[in-house]
């Protein structure tokens, strides 16, 4: 064999090695590489008690606020191969979505954020976050309009955030987090913080970021956890758009509402129950749960429902 062939031969094989290392990478990424531990809040619970609670649930004020209007493709947001979204002839497009945080005050715990909407500081320098210029480009910050930043809707609340539970850790859930000061306690879904996914491998860096130099994030430790001991908020893990995915469904005094998050991002995908597309991990999963909070609230009709990204 020739000089030429066998280092061609060589540089072919080293290459492979590469390609073939930086896809194990890839496909290793977490979330976030931050430290998580069990939550110390909350107790076990379950769909009994979650639907007894219902009638005689400690009451808590909920507020929702429209944090963002932003545009995004709708096959991520929706299945477009379910069998529904075909019969129906629905086409990939860019939706128009809206962002939103929701402030709990619960009369004995205090106050806190389900989600966290968009700071105007990650809004203005995504790069201080550790967002790379070329992942700024994708993220679609020109279809984004601030309504109400995190900055200016925690300028609203008078005692200081006892914590944030978040439905998932995708940036635009958490991307509040520059207002929010660093001692808050955050609450994550079971499982959200060890799933491994290829698009972890670009988003990692911007969400460790995020997350620097805060308190170890705190998962949840059941399917169904009654947050305060009294049934006013529960935290229900509907895995599938991630392995954490948290639902809450919040005894509130103008009614049971559910936080669906973003076990259904759209209008159209609750009404004919068809779960969230491209952006999910596990689609099957997804469906899952998108079931299970669809007939809580056939059961349940009273509850009223807040969809992760756009109004019923």
């Amino acid at each position: 064999m020739g000089k030429k062939k066998r280092y061609g031969l060589y540089l072919l094989g080293a290459l492979s090695l590469l390609i073939a290392t930086a896809a194990v990478w890839v496909n290793q990424a977490t979330a976030t590489r931050h430290a998580a531990q069990p939550s110390n809040l909350g107790h076990e619970s379950n769909q009994k008690a979650l639907s007894g609670s219902l009638a005689t649930g400690a009451k808590v004020t909920l507020k929702t606020v429209r944090s963002a209007n932003w545009t995004a493709p709708l096959s991520g947001l929706l299945n477009l191969n379910h069998p529904k979204a075909k019969s129906a002839s629905l086409q990939d497009n860019d939706e128009k979505i809206q962002v939103y945080a929701y402030h709990l005050q619960h009369p004995e715990h205090g106050d806190f954020l389900i989600d966290t909407g968009v700071s105007q500081q990650f809004y203005d320098a995504p790069q201080s976050q550790g967002m790379p210029g070329w992942l700024a480009a994708q993220f679609g910050f020109e279809t984004m309009n601030i309504v109400t930043s995190t900055e200016a809707l925690v300028a609203t609340i008078e005692k200081p955030l006892q914590g944030v539970f978040l439905t998932h850790l995708h940036l635009d859930h958490i991307s509040g987090l520059p207002a929010i000061d660093k001692q808050v306690p955050m609450y994550v879904g079971d499982g959200e913080t060890l799933e491994r996914y290829y698009l972890y491998a670009a988003t990692r860096g911007v969400v460790d970021t995020l997350f620097e130099g805060r308190p170890a994030l705190r998962n949840w430790r059941s399917a169904y956890v009654d947050i305060f001991g009294d049934g006013s908020v529960f935290a229900i893990h509907s895995p599938g758009h991630t392995a954490g995915s948290t639902a809450y469904l919040v005894n509130s005094t103008e009614g049971p509402i559910l936080l669906a998050g973003d076990a259904s991002h759209t209008a159209w995908g609750w009404e004919h129950q068809v779960e969230p597309g491209k952006f999910s991990t596990d689609q099957a999963r997804s469906r899952e749960s998108l079931d299970v909070l669809v007939q809580l609230v056939k059961d349940h009709p009273e509850i009223t429902v807040r969809l992760g990204h756009q109004e019923l």
